[in-house]
C-alpha cells in the first residue's frame, strides 16, 4: 500500500459495513446519505458566505459558494455535523454531510469543516482543492503543508466568522 493510500485509509477509515456489502460502492449515489438539516434555498440557488480566521488562526478569508453538483458542507469533526458546517449549510442552502458516517467524492465538496491541530487530515482537503475550515487556529505544518495556502485553508474559525454575503 503506498504512503498516500495508509495515509487516506487512516485519516478517512473504512466505509461502513452497509457501503461495504454493496458491490461497487464507488457508484452509489451521495444523495442517499445527505443528512439534510438545513432549510434549502426556495428558488434551487444557493448563496456565498465569507469565513475568517480566528484568534490565532491563520489563511482566508475564504468564500464558500455551493454548486449544484459541489454542495456538500463536509464536517470531518467527529460527533455528527459540527455548528460551524451547519451555520454555512443554513447561510449557503448547501447539504450538511457527516464524514465520519461516510464519505463523497472530493469533487462533491464545498468545503470541508475540520478539527485537527495535528498535521495530518490538516492538508488532506487543500492536497485535492477543496476549501477547508480548521475549528483550531492551527498553521501549515505536517508532511502536506505544501498545500495549505491561504486561497484553501483558514483556521481558527468560529460561528461569529462567518459571514452572509448574497442577501434574498
Amino acid at each position: 500500500m503506498s504512503f498516500m493510500e495508509n495515509l487516506k485509509k487512516i485519516l478517512l477509515g473504512n466505509p461502513p459495513e452497509e457501503e461495504q456489502a454493496i458491490p461497487n460502492a464507488t457508484t452509489q449515489s451521495t444523495a442517499a446519505v445527505v443528512e439534510n438539516n438545513s432549510p434549502t434555498v426556495s428558488d434551487g440557488t444557493y448563496r456565498r458566505v465569507r469565513v475568517e480566521r480566528g484568534i490565532r488562526g491563520w489563511g482566508g478569508p475564504l468564500v464558500v459558494e455551493p454548486k449544484p453538483g459541489k454542495d456538500l458542507i463536509y464536517s470531518v469533526t467527529g460527533g455528527g455535523i459540527h455548528p460551524i458546517a451547519q451555520r454555512i449549510a443554513d447561510l449557503t442552502g448547501g447539504q450538511p454531510f457527516d464524514g465520519f458516517k461516510s464519505k463523497a467524492d472530493f469533487d462533491e465538496i464545498a468545503v470541508a469543516v475540520i478539527d485537527c491541530g495535528g498535521t495530518a487530515r490538516i492538508g488532506v482537503y487543500p492536497m485535492k482543492g477543496v476549501l477547508t475550515i480548521d475549528i483550531h487556529g492551527a498553521s501549515p505544518s505536517g508532511p502536506l503543508m505544501k498545500f495549505i495556502t491561504e486561497d484553501l485553508f483558514v483556521s481558527g474559525v468560529t460561528e461569529q466568522h462567518i459571514t452572509l454575503l448574497d442577501e434574498k
